[in-house]
């Protein structure tokens, strides 16, 4: 007996430390760097919530996805991505080739990134892919967008992500930290980055299916069809952005927030999710995707520092093959209430908005 109760208090410790270590990620003290002051100023707008921001409540017990990665149980210092990893089986599609981006007059006005290289941030989950995200800084983004008809797709494969309960904000649970009240799920960020994008004048689809509902495995074969259905009936659509919320859940069962505070308000931090062709399925252009994601995350840190986690490079391909401007887009963790990721959604729009209108197309 007094063996046993030995173990338990060095895994008791052992599990303290894992979660000491996983947390330095979340950047919420950021420091302001002068440099992009300027840049800041130009960009700033008030982020427009739909009722008032709200206190989180106690969280409940931690989410059991059916399908963890391995590669985050080899990785203690990394608690989040809950992800269900897309079904190898399902048929391949094939990858839309999109023109080189030409320059274009009207982006005169559109205010110059003040992030640079060293500022940009990767935490790279992949097992044989090495490289620097600020690299891709540097590179045009080869995503072109055209002045007629739609130009970006936003989807949901797990629609049914949900927050952490708040006076105000309750709702009905299909399972935990999940609902098909599209009021209080991810169709409600979804609505909220489409309002944003609009307001800049772009032309968005926002296919609100719950492709993770009512079986969450087999999601992202779902959703795959689901996009292939939306490029056929939508042929001007470029971008794809498939939005989701992290997990962040310790061993005690305690699900963490991820925040940024941008002029006084409380803000759910956003990490932008690259597949790649590392785990083997055909992915040539997932390197376009890690452009788009390197400039959007620069405008990002020039909304905040704060504001952006690292772009996560994954082995998994996330049904990002079928365009050159596909991201999977994480709003906040099951620990935030919704009104942060109402209000981080929106900054989030903010940046990746000023990023697509340098890629409309070039006007005679």
């Amino acid at each position: 007996m007094r063996g046993q109760q030995g173990r338990l208090a060095l895994a008791a410790a052992a599990g303290m430390a894992w979660l000491t270590v996983s947390l330095w990620p979340f950047r919420g003290d950021a420091v302001l760097f002068a440099r992009r002051a300027a840049a800041k100023k130009l960009m700033e707008q008030s982020v427009t919530v739909c009722r008032p921001p709200v206190q989180a409540a106690q969280t409940e017990e931690p989410e059991r996805e059916e399908e963890p990665p391995t590669t985050e149980q080899e990785r203690p210092s990394m608690l989040f991505h809950l992800l269900e990893a897309p079904e190898e089986e399902v048929p391949e599609e094939t990858a839309e080739e999109t023109p080189k981006q030409e320059p274009d007059e009207s982006t005169e006005d559109i205010p110059p990134m003040g992030a640079d290289a060293d500022d940009l941030e990767l935490t790279n989950s992949t097992d044989h892919i090495e490289l620097e995200l600020g690299d891709y800084l540097d590179r045009p983004v080869e995503l072109t967008l055209e002045g007629e008809g739609p130009q970006i797709l936003i989807m949901h494969t797990h629609g049914t992500e949900a927050y952490s309960m708040a006076d105000g904000d309750e709702y009905a649970p299909s399972d935990h930290a999940r609902t098909t009240d599209e009021e209080h799920n991810m169709i409600r960020v979804g609505e909220e980055i489409k309002a944003v994008l609009e307001e800049m004048g772009l032309q968005v689809i926002h296919d609100t299916s719950l492709y993770d509902y009512p079986g969450y495995n087999g999601s992202y074969g779902r959703s795959l069809k689901g996009i292939a259905a939306m490029l056929e009936q939508y042929p001007t659509i470029r971008a794809v952005l498939d939005v989701h919320r992290d997990a962040l859940i310790g061993a005690d069962g305690t699900e963490y927030p991820v925040t940024d505070t941008v002029d006084g308000e409380q803000v759910a931090q956003v990490m932008l999710v690259v597949g790649t062709d590392d785990g083997g399925l055909e992915h040539p252009r997932w390197q376009d995707n890690l452009t788009l994601a390197a400039h959007i995350q620069g405008r990002m840190l020039d909304i905040d520092p704060g504001l952006p986690r690292p772009v996560n490079l994954r082995s998994q391909r996330f049904n990002q093959h079928m365009t050159a401007g596909s991201l999977l887009v994480e709003v906040g963790t099951s620990g935030n209430t919704l009104q942060e990721a109402v209000a981080g959604a929106r900054l989030f729009a903010r940046a990746a908005g000023l990023t697509y209108l340098e890629c409309m197309e070039k006007k005679d």
